[in-house]
């Protein structure tokens, strides 16, 4: 018996997220993903190590994933 497993990223896009289809007409978004952690030391809170992760969405799931347009500014 299959089971499905979700995991949950939240993180900033590192680059504008790219849309192909395979020979057989499914739908790929890759985009790759930037994580860090807040951790709190005391009474300040301090960045932990930034982890990246490369996302491939298949067939229905690139249709919600994120657009070019959805990447966040640079702070200043």
């Amino acid at each position: 018996m299959a089971t499905d497993n979700t995991v949950t990223l939240i993180g900033n896009l590192t680059d504008d997220p790219e849309l192909r289809f395979t020979a057989n007409g499914a739908a790929v978004a890759s985009f790759r993903l930037a994580v860090t952690p807040r951790v709190r030391q005391g009474d300040t809170w301090t960045d932990g190590e930034t982890s990246f992760f490369r996302i491939n969405c298949w067939r229905q799931l690139p249709r919600t994933s994120p657009r070019p347009s959805a990447k966040a500014p640079e702070p200043s």
